[in-house]
Parts: C-alpha cells; structure tokens; sequence
C-alpha cells in the first residue's frame, strides 16, 4: 500500500515550536514510516529569517545544502486556515499553492538561521561564533579556507594538489551545513560554481598539514578586511532576493485526485546537475 506522507494535514494537524524566542509553526509529513517536522519556506522567511536574509549576495546561498519539497493539496489548506484562522492573516494575502509554495526541513530552518547569524557576525567583525569556527589560514605567501570541526582545523585538498598521495591517508570528507561554512569560504575567494554543486569536499586536518611541511613554515588564522564592501559576498544594492533563493532542487509533487477517500502522494527528484571538478588557485583569495 501507498505512503501517504500528507495524512497528518489531513486531518488538519499542525504543532508549534519555539525557536530563539519564535513561536513557529510546524506540519508533520510520514516519510518511510518515520514523522518528520516541515516548515513552510514562505514563512520562514518572513518571520525568523528576514534579519539577514537579504543581506548577502544571493549567490552565497548555493553553498547551503536545503532542499524543498513542493506541499499537496492537503498541505495548503492546512497552511491556508492556519494564516487566517490561527495567524490573523500575520502572513497577509498570502495563498498557499500545492505544487508551487515548498516545505523545508524544520532542522535545516533552524542550520540556516545560525549560518546567516555566525556569517553576519564574520562578515562585520570578525567574531567566531563558540560552536562555529572558520576563515582562512595563511601558509607562508598562500591562503586556504578551513572549518572546525571537533577542535581540529580542516583544510580542502584539492589546495594541495601535488602533494595528494602523502596527505589523502588523513583525508575526510565534509558534507552538509560543515560544508557550507567551507562553502562560504570559497564565494569571499570568488571560487565559484563546480565547488557548489558538490556534496562533499575532501579535506585534511591542519596538524597533518603541519607534519607535511617543512619545520619553517609559517601559519597564520586571517580574515579579509573590510569584506562588508565585497560585492560579490554582500549584497550592496540593498536588492529583494526572490522567495526561496536559500532552496535548491526542490521535490516535484504530484497531485492525484482521491482514491478511495485517499490522497496518495509520489515524489520525484530533479535531477541533479553533472558534478565536474574546477581546478583552484588558492592563493588568489582576494585576501588583503
């Protein structure tokens, strides 16, 4: 038998949660027999994410990992009587559209708001937050991206091309919101596209690099200065972003009529674009 993964806007279920001081709604999809919390994007950008949302150049956010799905017919009445019913109209005229409005994991809302909020802080004073750390390291002349995880320093490998066979026993791999601070790296150093559309980018720990190289070597933690004025990670004109441009690959869903008094939903992805690899200089960072 069919999941119907909509069966709890059916019967016109939602709940709500309190995020950084938020009270934010949110509907359940059963997904492989497991509940799932979603969002409706339209409303979270409108009510926890519009801090910062516009801030930055919208090509940064090809460095987040959230993918939507497209909401039923259930799910936009649901989202529709909750507006006007239980929101008085807070997200005004809005209509809920199956098939053209998305739902986003509650989790992924919750990454994102931090990301927007630790790259602000980053970008205006150079501020790491306690459990998100990442900027550059300066290996002699040379500078490379890194992100923390579990207290160590991880750099991209692909920075030390020449030396991959030595240093690729230590590799890892980073993947999701790890990756996207390492992702927002590579936009302040204009290294663009290919990088984005990977999943994954294999890294090496800073203590492996320091056992590489030389005794004399020099390492030093930078920051660009002055990066509020960058275009190209700041949006300057101050423009609208289009709703959803934090969302990629969204989750086609298609719309039968009932069977059976049933809604039988099915997904189908948007295939994904051919991953190629771009060949970087790393020491053309634009870091002063």
């Amino acid at each position: 038998m069919a999941e119907v993964i909509d069966v709890e806007s059916i019967k016109g279920r939602f709940s709500w949660i309190i995020i950084e001081g938020c009270h934010f709604i949110y509907i359940t999809r059963i997904i492989n027999g497991e509940h799932l919390k979603f969002v409706s994007a339209f409303m979270a950008e409108n009510q926890l994410l519009k801090q910062h949302l516009n801030y930055f150049n919208p090509d940064i956010y090809k460095c987040l990992p959230v993918i939507g799905h497209y909401i039923t017919n259930a799910e936009a009445e649901l989202l529709n009587n909750i507006n006007t019913q239980h929101c008085e109209s807070m997200f005004g005229k809005h209509t809920f559209i199956a098939g053209k409005d998305c739902l986003v994991r509650i989790e992924d809302v919750q990454e994102l708001k931090q990301f927007l909020d630790v790259c602000y802080d980053k970008v205006q004073s150079n501020s790491n937050d306690q459990t998100v750390q990442f900027g550059f390291i300066k290996i002699d002349s040379k500078y490379v991206p890194y992100y923390t995880k579990e207290d160590q320093k991880y750099l991209p490998l692909f920075c030390f091309e020449g030396s991959t066979d030595d240093l690729l026993i230590g590799a890892v791999e980073l993947k999701n919101w790890d990756l996207a601070y390492l992702k927002f790296c590579f936009q302040v150093m204009c290294i663009y596209d290919n990088l984005y559309d990977k999943n994954y980018c294999t890294v090496i720990s800073l203590n492996d690099i320091m056992n590489y190289f030389p005794p004399e070597t020099t390492y030093e933690d930078c920051w660009p200065n002055n990066l509020s004025s960058y275009p190209h990670v700041i949006n300057l004109n101050n423009d609208h972003h289009k709703p959803g441009v934090w969302i990629k690959n969204p989750n086609q869903v298609n719309h039968p009529e009932p069977v059976n008094g049933k809604y039988v939903q099915s997904t189908s992805q948007v295939p994904q674009q051919q991953q190629t690899t771009t060949n970087c200089d790393c020491s053309s960072s634009g870091i002063k």
